[in-house]
């Protein structure tokens, strides 16, 4: 590829402001939907490279477009960078002198790194816009970590119109700095949330005879759930079903009218996913029907799961073999049962995500989510890098 010595040059020059970046928006994170701040900033700075920037009239999320001169749908690709850039609520613990000063809120999953590093392939690629053989995109989406996620709106709201590819990374504080995890086929889980309330009849705690105790019938359809993850699906296809919330009354002699449990429920393939509500309905309809109790059920529709497209993701590894060498890439086995809406992109385009490594090499390793989550800063201009060459890449393939 022509370029790549002045795009390696162009992302090492911005290396301090990458890390600049990444550290004011640790120390101003902002929640799913309340990413107003960190938009505003993401479209003036886009808006100073050149970049034609369209904010959702919600104010929070945008894509940016660099094209180069001449560039026709017609005949040139277009290959989508996404970021995201919304924050978790959860106090920071890192005690860094960058750490958040937003009381409660954290970049504890690395979506300030996915920002800093897709604001480098922008500070690279702009050097070469008259070179581009197409057009590159960048998606700064908001509201990942809640369910629905940002993602589908930022598709309803243009971003994906003569999109050809997307690319994204996600930080890896298990993986060492320079290393990058990659596979094939299903790389995350669909997450789907579940409420089911069961309705009973309460009482006196000496009496339950008089009583339909619901606390008693919702556990007995707990455990039935938990068995029919291992039971009532092919073992070879992932089922997770995590129970998370159980709400019952409030007293210590009072049976309570109703029990509550939420959860989710976290499958790779879409026709075991489509199983998942059928077997709660059977499951909650016969063990109430046997203790005279009812039940509501309502599901609520996550992420689907990741599927890395092969072709893309070869591109992917081309690029990180010639950014870190062959003996960084790690073949990743199996997928996560984590979930990330990514995948909504996914269902439009071709593309893939691969794990950047963020592990010190002084050992620290604190996991995604943990106020103690510290990503190695010199991952930034890696992944910057990878993404910039594999983008280059796609736009040249024949």
């Amino acid at each position: 590829m022509t370029g790549t010595a002045e795009l390696d040059a162009a992302i090492a020059g911005a290396h301090g402001e990458l890390i600049a970046l990444r550290r004011e928006l640790h120390q101003h994170p902002e929640l799913s939907r309340h990413e107003f701040g960190t938009t505003r900033k993401l479209a003036e700075r886009l808006s100073a490279l050149g970049l034609e920037v369209h904010v959702r009239p919600e104010g929070i999320g945008l894509y940016a477009d660099l094209t180069p001169a001449g560039f026709s749908p017609a005949t040139h690709r277009t290959v989508a960078v996404r970021a995201d850039i919304d924050a978790l609520p959860i106090v920071e613990a890192t005690a860094l002198p960058y750490a958040s000063q937003n009381v409660g809120v954290m970049h504890a999953c690395g979506h300030d790194m996915h920002t800093a590093c897709a604001m480098g392939v922008a500070v690279g690629l702009v050097q070469l816009r008259d070179q581009l053989p197409g057009r590159v995109r960048f998606f700064f989406q908001h509201s990942e970590e809640v369910a629905p996620g940002g993602a589908d709106e930022l598709v309803a709201f243009g971003c994906m119109e003569g999109v050809d590819y997307v690319l994204g990374l996600h930080v890896d504080p298990v993986l060492e700095v320079g290393n990058i995890g990659i596979k094939d086929g299903p790389m995350t889980a669909s997450a789907d949330a579940f409420e089911l309330v069961v309705r009973g009849r309460g009482g006196h705690a000496a009496r339950p005879h008089h009583c339909v105790d619901p606390v008693f019938v919702a556990t007995q359809i707990a455990t039935g759930l938990y068995q029919a993850a291992g039971r009532a699906f092919d073992a070879r296809d992932p089922v997770v079903i995590s129970i998370a919330s159980v709400v019952a009354g409030d007293g210590f002699n009072v049976i309570p009218d109703t029990a509550t449990l939420r959860g989710t429920v976290r499958t790779l393939s879409a026709d075991t996913r489509q199983e998942v509500v059928p077997l709660f309905r059977r499951l909650a309809a016969g063990v109430c029907g046997t203790y005279g109790a009812e039940y509501d059920l309502e599901m609520y529709l996550g992420a689907p799961s990741i599927s890395n497209d092969a072709e893309v993701a070869a591109h992917m590894r081309a690029a990180a073999r010639e950014v870190l060498g062959p003996e960084s890439l790690y073949e990743i086995p199996l997928p996560s049962m984590g979930a990330e809406d990514f995948s909504y992109y996914l269902e439009r385009a071709p593309g893939a995500m691969f794990r950047l490594g963020t592990k010190g090499h002084d050992g620290e390793e604190h996991f995604l989510h943990s106020p103690r989550f510290a990503p190695d800063e010199r991952a930034l201009a890696i992944g910057s890098r990878i993404l910039a060459r594999a983008a280059l890449s796609l736009l040249s393939s024949t």
